[in-house]
């Protein structure tokens, strides 16, 4: 017969070993939200961001909603921006959503692996999360993808309990995480699509109570609902935004086409392969680590998939998860997205519409190196570490990845700022793409809505602070060499500009080399004086012979 003291005992140890835990893990946590708001101080707009940021920045919610059909994004982040901007429009400030979501998605990813793994594979993934380069960069923007990642591991979360204690109610907040995940970003459809399969394998294995799988139909029911009228008043209406990428299946021709699959040009299988590597290199922000990542995934879905057990931390888990399903869990996110790929209707490989595999490929690299260990909790967070710091030491993010972190410092765009309105006179024109019209907008506008002039081409027209900004269309993307005089000539002659206007050139956004281009291909510009304010900032002023 048992003792019941030396029972209770063990009990009371096991609760204060998983308090401590989680006391050391919200440690952690507080740390990542530190560095996070650090990083959302310390850098300007990218183009994206200053781009969001303006479609928020309207004088009303139905100006908003009309705006927020120009972005290829859904509305849930420009909707919150309208609203917070009245605390305040300085970067930290409009960031700091984001901030507190990215966090938020670090301490429920360690409390997610908490239900389905060792507590050595619940650290390892905390680090992981925490820690990397690109999850700290994209918690610190104005962009969709920490909302998403905090949305879609609480749906997997719930989700995990509500089977687990066939619990309804935890079932219904599953679904609604699910659906604010796709109101965040539309790779978040993927994400639905994966955990509907998983929690059909679970339940077809062990039937839940008929409350349960009533609570999980309906909420399939309202995100297919959701998916369709998102398509209907959105995605199927993107070509008429962006006329050059029609049909809307073609989209990847215009907009990140080297990570769309193109079956004239590319072979599926070797694609595929490059692709899942880059989603690795991605993630962690390094060549060599991702994809040393990239074999640790393979190795724990592998391990998975050959153990019979699983040993999730949570005392009183009634229906716990086999582990070969939860390497379904963990590889059928994958398969989705390659089956996405070949129909070319999403991206694939080291690109951030790429990130909601983070959930999955970080919990399988975490499983695959706390095993090799033998899931010793010290030498498994000990490699983890070395893994991160290897990533911040020779990170590999640049141009299309994430802009690197000593090229984004506040103090380049406060001096790109400075010398354009000491350089420019009222009387001449600045010429810039685009994207980096929106950077203008937000600071050379002071943050305010602006009014645009639109031209029958695509062109738009503004004014700040006394200085006339032309910008190129939506389609045009950014200015080079080959093209600008001749959009300089189109631009003096369509807006009858005065001949004595002069122009100057404002490149930013994911370009450079602007200028050094011009110059290279125009011996007759090679007088062209360019300023640099870091890499991804250039100003200067074309001679007048474009009159």
């Amino acid at each position: 017969m048992a003792d019941p003291n030396r029972e209770f005992d063990r009990r009371g140890g096991a609760r204060l070993r998983a308090s401590l835990d989680e006391l050391a893990a919200a440690g952690v946590v507080v740390l990542g939200l530190v560095w996070r708001l650090w990083r959302a101080h310390a850098t300007f707009f990218n183009t994206d961001e200053a781009w969001h940021f303006s479609v928020a920045n309207q004088n009303s919610l139905s100006a908003v909603y009309k705006a927020s059909l120009t972005l290829a994004h859904p509305p849930l982040l420009v909707f919150i921006s309208y609203f917070w901007r009245h605390l305040g429009t300085s970067e930290l400030m409009l960031r700091l959503p984001g901030v507190v979501a990215g966090t938020v998605f670090c301490w429920v990813f360690y409390k997610w692996l908490g239900l389905l793994f060792e507590r050595s594979v619940a650290w390892v993934g905390l680090i992981l999360a925490v820690f990397l380069p690109p999850m700290i960069a994209l918690s610190a923007e104005l962009r969709q993808y920490s909302w998403m990642l905090m949305f879609a591991v609480s749906a997997a979360y719930f989700l995990e309990r509500a089977l687990a204690y066939q619990s309804a109610s935890m079932m219904g907040l599953s679904s609604v995480c699910v659906c604010l995940a796709m109101l965040s970003h539309y790779s978040a459809f993927l994400f639905a699509a994966c955990l509907g399969i998983y929690a059909m394998v679970r339940m077809l294995s062990r039937r839940p109570p008929t409350a349960v799988v009533a609570g999980w139909a309906a909420g399939q029911a309202a995100g297919v609902g959701l998916a369709g009228f998102l398509y209907q008043t959105h995605i199927a209406k993107l070509s008429t935004v962006y006329p050059v990428a029609q049909p809307l299946e073609r989209f990847g021709d215009f907009y990140l086409a080297d990570w769309y699959f193109h079956a004239g040009r590319d072979r599926l299988f070797p694609f595929l392969y490059r692709g899942t590597f880059g989603v690795f290199r991605f993630i962690f922000g390094q060549t060599a680590v991702g994809q040393i990542a990239a074999l640790l995934f393979v190795a724990g879905v592998a391990i998975l998939i050959s153990d019979r057990r699983i040993s999730g931390e949570e005392a009183g888990f009634k229906n716990r998860a086999s582990a070969g399903m939860i390497a379904v869990l963990l590889g059928i996110p994958f398969v989705l997205n390659w089956a996405a790929v070949a129909a070319g209707l999403y991206p694939y490989g080291r690109t951030r519409q790429c990130v909601f595999l983070a959930v999955f490929a970080l919990a399988g690299v975490s499983v695959g190196l706390s095993r090799i260990v033998r899931n010793r909790i010290g030498p498994a967070v000990s490699f983890a570490l070395v893994m991160v710091a290897a990533c911040q030491a020779f990170g590999t993010l640049q141009g299309r990845d994430l802009l690197p972190l000593a090229e984004q410092r506040h103090e380049y765009m406060e001096q790109a700022l400075e010398f354009i309105r000491g350089a420019v006179p009222k009387h001449d024109v600045i010429l810039t793409d685009k994207a980096t019209s929106f950077q203008l907008r937000h600071y050379l506008c002071h943050q305010k809505p602006v009014e645009i002039e639109h031209a029958a081409d695509g062109r738009e027209r503004f004014t700040c602070d006394g200085l006339r900004v032309v910008s190129t269309g939506t389609s045009d993307g950014a200015l080079t060499a080959d093209d600008l005089w001749d959009k300089a000539k189109e631009v003096r002659r369509d807006y009858g500009l005065n001949p004595d206007a002069g122009f100057w050139v404002v490149q930013g956004g994911w370009a450079s080399g602007l200028g050094e281009s011009v110059r290279g291909k125009f011996p007759a510009f090679s007088g062209i004086e360019t300023h640099p304010f870091g890499r991804y900032l250039e100003v200067f002023k074309l001679p007048c012979a474009c009159r």
